[in-house]
């Protein structure tokens, strides 16, 4: 989909890049590889506290150094997955912290300009993968529905449409954004 969105997205003078979340400093080869993917999310042990909160210390001042030394004005950044996924599903990042230390550290990250979610009823999604349990399917779903509507701006995508309309209903959200002119990274 984000492939998709990108050969779509190509507004005069803008630059559209694509990031994954990890870390940059401890896993640089794996950041922007979108052939790094992980198959059984909830396989390993959580971390210990403190290489848990090493790791959201990173992320938060990775992130902050992209926003500030990086990432040029006028680039359309397209996340595939962010920083607050942790706050979701944090067994899939081996989080071992207290997740209060997760929530605060997510008050602190650079919020995205806007924020899309690919929902789809349960069935759909595990169709697709069937990485995790049914039920954890389903909780997820919910706690990313819940996530979304605390966000100022955000668009939920039906992604149980054809990938085209997906990509295509995407590309309509980014651009109703920028014509707004309520900023440009996200």
């Amino acid at each position: 989909m984000i492939a998709g969105l990108m050969e779509r997205l190509s507004p005069p003078g803008y630059e559209v890049k694509r990031r994954h979340l990890k870390p940059q400093l401890a896993m640089p080869r794996l950041r922007d590889n979108p052939n790094s993917i992980v198959v059984d999310p909830h396989g390993k042990p959580p971390r210990g506290v403190f290489l848990s909160l090493v790791k959201i210390l990173v992320w938060l001042l990775e992130e902050w150094y992209a926003r500030f030394f990086i990432e040029k004005r006028r680039t359309i950044l397209i996340c595939d997955r962010y920083y607050h996924d942790l706050l979701v599903d944090p067994i899939r990042y081996r989080f071992g912290a207290p997740m209060w230390t997760a929530r605060l550290i997510g008050c602190l990250m650079p919020r995205p300009t806007l924020w899309i979610l690919l929902n789809a009823p349960v069935d759909a999604l595990r169709a697709r993968k069937q990485e995790v349990t049914p039920e954890e399917t389903a909780r997820q779903c919910d706690a990313y529905l819940a996530f979304i509507h605390k966000q100022r701006a955000y668009v939920i995508v039906d992604a149980s449409q054809s990938l085209d309309n997906v990509i295509a209903d995407a590309d309509r959200a980014v651009r109703m954004k920028m014509l707004s002119g309520r900023g440009n990274r996200g």
